[in-house]
């Protein structure tokens, strides 16, 4: 038997022991980051930069261009010695004036030395440059427009077409006179080329009725005064027979044609230009 006072030996697991870490061991830990940027957008260029930066390619191809081809460039005459296409001159009349010499000035700016004139030939609103030397040009007033510059005498230069729509309220309103007093004085052209000569347009149509507060009673009465003297011989004949204004009504024609441009038919197109 053994002795119960003996000492009992026990061996009890042991924990496993712990290694010793060695400095080569430790490792950084990688610092917090936080949300990552997204790439804002970039904004379109506008429309006007685009055509600049455009303009800047465009522009240094050309320089390349003319570097390496001056002289071939020279040879075919469409370039210049920096190499870009010659622009053509613009013209110091617009084609509307073509074959004018006279126009009639309607208002003259006198702050700008500009006239708003009406062409003679076709009735056509041009913008004129002039020296007036300080003195108010008179509606109506004849301004020589004509390719001799010898007789331009105020006209400097042609500065385009005028709109009517454009024109300030005094023009518009001495426009209608203007256009009267054109036709006062070739009266008895008019007088040959429209009051003796014309007929009827269309079946039911008198041209006659063609001018202002004229109707089929007015244009028949019209007619038969005609055709009591054969023609007439005057304007003034042609006023007393018929009990009319011939000169403003034709204006009155011609005004409402020029604001009107669908207007047909169209008796500036007709009578005009007047052949001396």
């Amino acid at each position: 038997m053994t002795d119960p006072r003996r000492k009992r030996h026990i061996n009890a697991p042991s924990a496993p022991k712990k290694k010793e870490a060695s400095p080569d061991s430790y490792k950084m830990s990688r610092p917090a980051e936080g949300r990552k940027e997204v790439p804002k957008p970039k904004p379109e260029p506008s429309r006007s930069e685009g055509r600049q930066q455009q303009g800047n390619r465009s522009g240094g191809q050309r320089t390349g261009r003319s570097q390496g081809g001056r002289q071939g460039g020279d040879r075919r005459g469409g370039r210049n010695q920096q190499g870009g296409r010659q622009r053509p001159a613009k013209p110091e009349r617009p084609k509307a004036l073509t074959g004018e010499d006279w126009a009639r000035v309607i208002e003259h700016d006198t702050k700008e030395d500009v006239v708003t004139a009406m062409s003679e030939k076709t009735l056509g609103f041009c913008r004129l440059k002039v020296k007036s030397n300080g003195q108010l040009l008179i509606p109506s007033q004849r301004l020589y427009i004509g390719l001799d510059g010898a007789q331009r005498k105020e006209v400097v230069s042609i500065l385009g077409m005028a709109r009517r729509d454009r024109m300030s309220n005094m023009a518009k309103m001495d426009m209608p006179l203007v256009v009267q007093m054109f036709v006062e004085e070739h009266a008895s052209y008019f007088v040959d080329e429209f009051y003796n000569k014309a007929g009827p347009i269309s079946l039911k149509v008198h041209g006659f009725e063609l001018l202002p507060d004229v109707g089929k009673k007015k244009a028949a009465q019209m007619v038969e005064a005609r055709n009591s003297v054969g023609v007439f011989a005057s304007v003034e004949e042609l006023n007393t027979a018929c009990n009319i204004d011939a000169a403003e009504l034709l204006a009155r024609r011609f005004v409402s044609e020029l604001e009107d441009p669908a207007m047909a038919p169209r008796l500036t197109e007709l009578l005009l230009p007047v052949e001396a």
